[in-house]
């Protein structure tokens, strides 16, 4: 299937925008709990949706500057082709670290424990909180920096690893209540 440039940017543009408008009108108020501030027994806090909605409004801003962007420059992009091998493996890469994200703490917790203590119990503490955000996070960073790169390294992994890390750290640290995903619906 081939697009010019123009069109292959508007439908990116189109289906950022539309996977962001679908996140804040259905997924996030039938999903989340709380909203984006949550006031309990008149202490405000930030509420579970908080996350969420500013991914979902980047989103939304990235779809809606790159529609902008095409619309401007109209038929002057240069034409081109959707990749399905590079959409396979895109595909591939987000299975994959999804996957190790959901199972890697759980699966070594029982190896670890010998089945003697179950994840839930777990996941909240460290290192346990910790593994299956890294490692998954750590495969789908370092696999989309590859194929968008054309070349696997050892310094983009451990580029991959240490960012994830940060996230994590920034997402965790400063907050006594939240969890890192996926642990906080198992």
């Amino acid at each position: 299937m081939t697009f010019t440039g123009h069109l292959r940017d508007l439908a990116v543009a189109l289906t950022g925008c539309a996977f962001a408008l679908l996140a804040l009108l259905v997924w996030i108020p039938l999903d989340v709990d709380t909203g984006v501030i949550d006031v309990w027994r008149r202490n405000v806090r930030i509420g579970d949706a908080m996350l969420p909605v500013f991914s979902a409004a980047g989103m939304a801003i990235a779809g809606a500057v790159i529609g902008v962007r095409s619309l401007m420059q109209g038929s002057q992009t240069t034409p081109g082709a959707i990749d399905l091998a590079f959409l396979g493996w895109l595909g591939l890469t987000l299975v994959a670290g999804l996957a190790l994200m959901l199972l890697t703490g759980p699966v070594v917790a029982w190896i670890a424990t010998g089945g003697e203590t179950p994840y839930r119990v777990l996941r909240a503490t460290a290192p346990w909180k910790y593994l299956g955000f890294l490692l998954g996070g750590s495969v789908m960073t370092f696999g989309l920096m590859a194929l968008s790169l054309h070349r696997p390294s050892c310094r983009l992994a451990a580029l991959a690893f240490v960012a994830t890390l940060v996230i994590a750290l920034l997402y965790d640290l400063p907050f006594d209540n939240l969890q890192l995903p996926p642990n906080g619906d198992i």
